[in-house]
């Protein structure tokens, strides 16, 4: 049996490569498709902005406005951008 300190170091190093492995993959990308990605690979609103040094109402305020931008040209039948 694994004991808790163990698991809290195991949590601990899991956490830095998630953090690194977002900041690669993101490196080039400006905010908004930064912010995008992340969201799509499941990572919580602060996390992302953590990562992006930003706050947490911008990283809501960008997906809300993605999806909205990209509903609107599912409506009209354009490619969003």
């Amino acid at each position: 049996m694994v004991n808790e300190d163990a698991t809290q170091r195991i949590e601990a190093k899991l956490d830095q490569m998630l953090r690194l492995m977002a900041l690669q993959a993101t490196n080039t990308l400006k905010q908004t498709p930064a912010i995008q990605l992340l969201a799509a690979a499941g990572l919580e609103r602060k996390l992302i902005a953590d990562l992006l040094n930003t706050t947490p109402n911008t990283v809501s305020v960008t997906l809300s406005t993605s999806k909205a931008k990209a509903k609107r040209a599912k409506s009209s039948g354009e490619e969003p951008r």
